[in-house]
């Protein structure tokens, strides 16, 4: 663990905005892009300022740049990546039905973004046999401790919201640390020790209606 990490815990917005960088970086890497880069090229690309960048990047041990210079676009993705504890292909598991978590990774190219789909479980009867991407799904009550022993501690959920609940239950008991709620639930009870975070696209909307008709623009 680096050192400036334990003295300084990592607050959850810079978090978020280093997993951002690390996107983007990947995607500049993917498009061929060579050279050094600077913080203010990473945040004019995400409509940030360039101060919260440098501070955000200041919360690694150290960067691959020099000031004036900028950052090797590899070597700081490489340092954000182990800053954010990612292997190299990061395995997630899948829970959903086969038709919905088919469509999410029609335009979510997991691969892509350094993830691996190494797991599916649905709450659909009929998706019993069912094969994703080389692997059988399986029913949600198949989500055991076996997990652990894949190396997988993050799952992403995207069943109907009647089994979100549930699914997330499981997936703790499991042993997973880390679940994505794709599902539009806005009440859950997260197990101990357990991340969750929710992407609740109603609430987001809402919020929406206020900033266009409001003209609230910070």
């Amino acid at each position: 663990m680096h050192k400036l990490q334990e003295l300084r815990p990592t607050p959850p917005a810079v978090l978020h905005r280093l997993a951002l960088y690390h996107c983007l970086l990947t995607d500049w890497l993917l498009a061929g892009k060579k050279g050094a880069i600077t913080s203010k090229e990473i945040a004019n690309a995400l409509g940030l300022n360039e101060v919260t960048v440098r501070n955000d990047l200041s919360f690694l041990n150290e960067t691959p740049g020099k000031r004036g210079v900028g950052y090797g676009i590899d070597g700081l993705r490489q340092m954000i990546g182990e800053f954010l504890s990612l292997p190299s292909l990061a395995p997630i598991a899948f829970v959903g039905s086969a038709t919905v978590i088919n469509s999410l990774l029609s335009f979510f190219l997991v691969e892509k973004f350094g993830f691996l789909s190494a797991a599916f479980f649905s709450e659909d009867p009929n998706d019993r046999g069912v094969v994703i991407n080389g692997r059988e799904v399986q029913p949600i009550e198949a989500i055991s401790s076996e997990l652990g022993s894949m190396g997988i501690k993050v799952a992403v959920v995207v069943t109907h919201p009647s089994w979100v609940q549930h699914s997330i239950n499981l997936l703790a008991s499991a042993g997973i640390k880390g679940i994505l709620v794709l599902t539009p639930s806005v009440v859950i009870d997260i197990p101990e020790g357990v991340y969750v975070t929710q992407i609740r696209i109603p609430c987001d909307l809402k919020s929406l209606f206020h900033r266009v008709n409001g003209n609230v623009f910070n």
